[in-house]
């Protein structure tokens, strides 16, 4: 069994605490502190008025001294945007994006391979609908392109949804813990899903009120 990998979710809201201001530095901060391998961001703004114009993925990727990969799910005149990220303390070998099926917000698949020691693995982010019936939709597509990738897979993301179940990644946090919203967390919307390969050795939130949504937190190990 080797050392354990710490992955990270949350849902960023564009660096908006639940005081109603951006400050994505009170956001970095809380995730240095917990030192995590790679991170799945979601709701994160490229060059947006709300977010004072900063690309959010790449300053917290240099506040935190770690690769970066953005996929914009939404864009506007192709200069401002808005979506998801990865953050990687190893180099990403691999980046591709593929959109979901949506209904009022376009919705997508971010994966990437970490090159973590020889083999290393894929790390798939994801922010799914509102309605379950698009979140269902959502889900047997990326449970299609899962059974087309090879060796250790991760899932991380919003999923808005508790009741999710991946045959494919049947790795997982039990019990599930509850994220959202951040000042009383009630419902476990952000998860992290594996591959067989994998087994969850801790997981934990990160207290913090600079986003809605609680950072999650797993360490998991590659089985040998």
């Amino acid at each position: 069994m080797g050392c354990p990998v710490r992955l990270l979710t949350c849902n960023i809201h564009h660096g908006q605490g639940i005081d109603g201001k951006v400050k994505l530095q009170r956001l970095a901060s809380v995730l240095q502190q917990y030192n995590p391998d790679a991170v799945a961001l979601q709701e994160v703004d490229r060059h947006l008025p709300r977010s004072h114009l900063r690309h959010q993925a790449r300053v917290l990727a240099r506040y935190l001294s770690m690769y970066f990969a953005f996929a914009p799910t939404i864009n506007w005149l192709g200069i401002c945007q808005y979506g998801m990220a990865v953050l990687s303390r190893y180099p990403i070998s691999r980046h591709q994006y593929h959109p979901l099926p949506a209904g009022t917000e376009p919705r997508g698949l971010q994966v990437t391979r970490i090159s973590l020691r020889e083999e290393g693995f894929l790390l798939l982010n994801t922010h799914l609908g509102l309605d379950y019936r698009e979140r269902e939709i959502q889900i047997k597509e990326i449970r299609k392109i899962l059974r087309l990738l090879n060796g250790p897979v991760v899932l991380a993301g919003d999923m808005n949804t508790e009741k999710l179940a991946i045959p494919e990644l049947p790795v997982t946090p039990v019990p599930t813990l509850p994220t959202f919203p951040s000042y009383r967390p009630r419902f476990a919307l952000d998860r992290i899903f594996a591959s067989c390969h994998w087994q969850v050795v801790h997981a934990m939130t990160l207290p913090t009120t600079a986003s809605d949504h609680l950072p999650l937190l797993v360490e998991l190990v590659l089985e040998s």
